[in-house]
């Protein structure tokens, strides 16, 4: 007779666990699996898909977008342009005469005034460089 009394695994009902059953089970797809592990694997899948997608979505849709681009800069110069040719042209025919001759001589005088200001800052600003002492490290030799 067997005088040893520890239980032996079958007098438990337990059943022995190696110790490579978890990673045994998860190589055969048993349910105990990592969960972690899966979420990681389908999440860095997911990035990697995903900016692949992205890029190529990108390349395909940036040339479409140039030329759409420049078609509605074109469209937005055209109208900007036949609106001032249309409303100058249209002005012109139904502006009366003395009007057209009082918006030529205030034309004319106020760029006269525009030059006499500027002659007159520059001319100041002339005098004011001659008057000023030179500081002591720009002395010019006599």
């Amino acid at each position: 007779m067997n005088q040893d009394h520890s239980p032996s695994p079958d007098d438990t009902g337990e059943n022995p666990a190696p110790e490579s059953a978890p990673e045994s089970a998860a190589t055969n797809g048993d349910s105990r699996r990592d969960p972690f592990q899966d979420f990681s694997s389908t999440l860095r899948n997911a990035f990697e898909n995903g900016g692949r997608d992205a890029r190529r979505a990108f390349d395909e849709a940036l040339p479409k977008a140039k030329d759409d681009f420049a078609k509605g800069l074109h469209d937005v110069a055209y109208t900007v342009a036949y609106a001032a040719a249309f409303g100058g042209a249209l002005l012109r025919e139904i502006t009366p005469e003395n009007l057209k001759e009082g918006i030529r001589d205030g034309a004319r005088t106020g760029q006269r005034a525009a030059e006499e200001m500027m002659r007159q800052r520059r001319e100041k600003a002339e005098r004011a460089a001659r008057e000023t002492p030179p500081i002591d490290g720009d002395v010019a030799p006599v």
